[in-house]
C-alpha cells in the first residue's frame, strides 16, 4: 500500500523542489522537477540513494545523469506511484472542499431555523423588553453567521488554491510520463496506448501506421559521435512535427526509429505525406554546429500499413515493420506500402 501525500505536503514538495534545482544549477524543466519531486516525496529509496550519493560526492547533475535518472526511476515506473499519490491528494482536497460546502449548508439551515423561531416568538410577545431581547439575540446570531461565513470563505479559498496546484502538478506528471526525453515527442508507452485504441476502435478503420527509420544511423554515431547522433534524431523529430502536424500521433518508437499514426487519411494521402517527409529529409544539409563540418546526406526509410478490421496491434506493427524492411532492402531512402 502506498503512503499517500496530504495536499499541503504535496504543495510543500513543490516549494522545496525549486530551490533544490537552483542549488544544483538545474533548470526547472518537467524532467528535472519530476526527479526532485520524487526525491523529496520518497517515492523510490533507490533513487534517493543515488541522488544522495551524487550530492555527497559533489558531482554535477549533468544532462546525461538527469536523463538516465528520469528514464530509470521516473519514466520506468515511479511515475505511476507519483500519479497515484498526487491523485489521492487531489481527492482528499476535493473531499475537504465538499465537507466545507456541507458545513456552509448546515450552518445556513441552522441559522434559518433560529430566525424562524425568533420571528415566531416576536409574533406572540407584546412586552417591549422581551421583544428587545429577541432582537438582540437575532443580531447576535447574524453576527455569528457572518463570522462563520467569512472563516469558511477563507478556508474555501485556501482549498481552491490547493486544488489548482494539485491539478497542475498531476497534469505535469502525466505529460512528462508520456514524453520522450530527447525529442519531446510521445514516447513508446504513449504510442502503445494510442495504437491499441486505434486498432480496437470501430471508427478508426481509416487509420494508418507509418514506421520510419534513419538510414545508416550507426555511421553517424561512429563518424561524428553520439551527441551529433542525438541532434540528428532531434532534427528528424522537428521535421516530423512540422510536416505531420499536431492532429496526428507522432512518437519516438525506439532509438532512431519513429512511429506516426495517421487518422482520417486514405492510403494514397498517407503515402503522399510520408513521401513529403522523406524528400524533405533527403534535401536537408546537416552539419556540425560547432565546426560547420558537413555530416553528409541523411535519409529515412518508411513502411506504411493501413489498419484492417481483422488486425491486432501485433499484426499491424508487423506489417508496417516488414514494409520498412523492404524499403531498406530496396536501397533505403524509400517508402513502401505493406501488402
Amino acid at each position: 500500500m502506498l503512503q499517500q501525500d496530504e495536499p499541503k505536503q504535496a504543495a510543500e514538495y513543490l516549494r522545496q523542489a525549486i530551490p533544490m534545482l537552483s542549488q544544483h544549477n538545474l533548470p526547472p524543466t518537467p524532467i528535472n522537477y519530476s526527479i526532485f519531486y520524487s526525491y523529496l516525496s520518497g517515492n523510490s529509496q533507490t533513487l534517493n540513494d543515488v541522488i544522495d550519493s551524487i550530492i555527497s560526492e559533489k558531482k554535477p547533475f549533468t544532462l546525461a545523469i538527469m536523463l538516465e535518472l528520469y528514464e530509470k526511476y521516473i519514466n520506468g515506473g515511479a511515475t505511476l506511484e507519483q500519479q497515484e499519490k498526487i491523485q489521492h491528494s487531489l481527492e482528499k482536497v476535493m473531499s475537504s472542499a465538499s465537507e466545507e460546502v456541507q458545513q456552509v449548508s448546515s450552518g445556513a439551515g441552522e441559522f434559518d431555523s433560529a430566525i424562524n423561531k425568533h420571528a415566531e416568538t416576536l409574533s406572540y410577545t407584546t412586552d417591549p423588553q422581551a421583544a428587545a431581547l429577541v432582537l438582540k439575540q437575532v443580531m447576535q446570531d447574524i453576527r455569528e453567521m457572518v463570522k462563520n461565513n467569512q472563516a469558511t470563505q477563507a478556508r474555501m479559498q485556501e482549498t481552491n488554491a490547493e486544488i489548482l496546484k494539485m491539478k497542475a502538478e498531476l497534469e505535469a506528471v502525466k505529460a512528462s510520463a508520456e514524453k520522450d526525453a530527447l525529442t519531446g515527442l510521445k514516447n513508446r508507452g504513449a504510442f502503445d496506448k494510442a495504437i491499441d485504441n486505434v486498432v480496437h476502435s470501430e471508427t478508426n478503420l481509416s487509420a494508418t501506421l507509418v514506421l520510419l527509420d534513419i538510414d545508416h544511423f550507426k555511421r553517424v554515431n561512429d563518424n561524428f559521435g553520439h551527441l551529433v547522433g542525438d541532434r540528428v534524431i532531434r532534427y528528424v523529430s522537428a521535421l516530423l512535427t512540422q510536416i505531420v502536424g499536431s492532429e496526428h500521433h507522432i512518437a519516438r518508437y525506439g532509438g532512431e526509429e519513429f512511429a506516426v499514426i495517421l487518422t482520417g487519411l486514405d492510403i494514397d494521402n498517407a503515402k503522399q505525406l510520408t513521401e513529403k517527409i522523406r524528400i524533405a529529409m533527403s534535401n536537408s544539409k546537416l552539419q556540425r554546429k560547432e565546426s560547420g563540418e558537413a555530416i553528409g546526406e541523411v535519409t529515412i526509410s518508411a513502411g506504411i500499413a493501413t489498419v484492417k478490421a481483422t488486425d491486432s496491434v501485433e499484426l499491424l506493427i508487423d506489417r508496417a515493420d516488414k514494409a520498412l524492411y523492404q524499403a531498406k532492402e530496396a536501397g533505403r531512402n524509400k517508402v513502401v506500402i505493406a501488402a
